[in-house]
C-alpha cells in the first residue's frame, strides 16, 4: 500500500461515470487517484503490476448473474505464481437511467449487457425506431451518446453531467432489486480481523459425485457457501473448476479443518482471500 505523501491508487472498470467508478469513488472518497481500466482484465493486470494498490471489479448482478471477465480472472489466479487476493466485497444498489438529448428521438441506444437485459424489452417498446446496441461498459455507453446527436444512452445518471446530456428517464428498472457486487483486489495476503468471508477456487476429477463429496467437507464443518460458478476449462472442455465463496476465513480453526479435508477430494484447491463484506452502498 502507498505509504507518505504517495497518494494510493485505486483501478476499476469502465471510464469515469460508470458503475465501478462509483463504488471506487466511494469507497476511497479522499486522497486516493481512481485510475480507469478499459477492460477486466486490464483492473486485474495494474494491479499486479504494482501499478495501483487496489482495484475494484464487478463480480456479480443480482438481476443479471455471475460477471464472466471478472470469473475467468480470478480462476487464473489459480495458477502459479500466487496473484491477487479479494480484500472485500462491495455492493451498490443500481439505478439505471436514460440519458440523451432531447431535441429529437434516438437512432442509437447504447448500453451494456447487463442494463439491456433489465430493461432492454422496455425501451424496445417505447423507441421501435432506434438501434439497441452492446457496448463493453456503460461508461462506454454514454460517451458514445455523448459523441453522436442522434444516440442516447443507459447508465449512471452521475454520468449525465461529466458529459451533458438530459436524464430522459430518471429510473429505468424491474420490479426486482438491482443490486451489482464488486471485489476489492490487492496483493495482501495476510487476513484482517473483520473479514467474514473467503473465496476459494479448486477442480475435481470427472466423475460421478465428485461435487457433491466437496460440498458435503463444507456441510460437515457447518460452513455456508454464498456462490457458486464454475468454467469449463479451456483446454479441456469436460472438467470445470470451481469458484466458491462460503462463510468463514482461513484463521479458524474449524475452516482449517475443511480446508485440509477439501485438498484431499479436489484439485489445486487455493484460498483467493478472506475478507469482508462491506454494507452496500445505496
Amino acid at each position: 500500500m502507498a505509504h507518505g505523501l504517495v497518494p494510493m491508487i485505486a483501478a476499476y472498470f469502465g471510464k469515469p461515470g460508470s458503475y465501478s467508478h462509483e463504488v471506487a469513488a466511494r469507497r476511497f472518497p479522499r486522497n486516493a487517484v481512481l485510475k480507469s481500466c478499459r477492460m477486466i482484465s486490464d483492473v486485474f493486470e495494474t494491479v499486479m503490476r504494482d501499478a495501483a494498490d487496489y482495484g475494484v471489479v464487478p463480480i456479480e448482478n443480482t438481476l443479471g448473474g455471475p460477471i464472466y471477465d471478472t470469473v475467468d480472472e480470478l480462476i487464473r489466479q489459480n495458477e502459479p505464481p500466487i496473484g491477487l487476493t479479494v480484500c472485500e466485497e462491495l455492493s451498490l444498489h443500481i439505478m439505471l437511467s436514460l440519458l440523451g438529448r432531447k431535441q429529437a428521438p434516438p437512432k442509437r441506444i447504447y448500453s451494456h449487457f447487463v442494463p439491456l437485459k433489465h430493461c432492454g424489452d422496455w425501451v424496445r417498446a417505447r423507441y421501435p425506431g432506434a438501434a439497441i446496441l452492446e457496448t463493453e461498459s456503460t461508461s462506454e455507453a454514454v460517451e458514445r451518446a455523448a459523441s453522436e446527436p442522434d444516440a442516447w444512452a443507459i447508465g449512471n445518471r452521475g454520468a449525465a453531467a461529466m458529459h451533458k446530456l438530459h436524464i430522459i428517464v430518471p429510473k429505468l428498472g424491474t420490479k426486482a432489486e438491482n443490486i451489482t457486487r464488486f471485489y476489492l483486489l490487492g496483493r495482501h495476503s495476510g487476513v484482517a480481523r473483520s473479514a467474514t468471508h473467503t473465496l476459494l477456487v479448486f477442480g475435481l476429477q470427472h466423475r460421478p459425485g465428485s461435487l457433491v463429496m466437496a460440498l458435503q467437507v463444507l456441510q460437515k464443518h457447518k460452513i455456508n457457501m454464498t456462490r457458486i460458478v464454475s468454467r469449463a476449462l479451456p483446454h479441456n472442455p469436460e472438467e470445470y473448476l470451481f469458484l466458491v465463496e462460503c462463510e468463514g476465513t482461513m484463521i479458524q480453526p474449524h475452516f482449517q479443518k475443511a480446508f485440509a479435508e477439501l485438498t484431499v477430494k479436489s484439485r489445486h484447491l487455493r484460498s483467493l482471500g478472506s475478507f469482508r463484506v462491506v454494507e452496500k452502498f445505496e
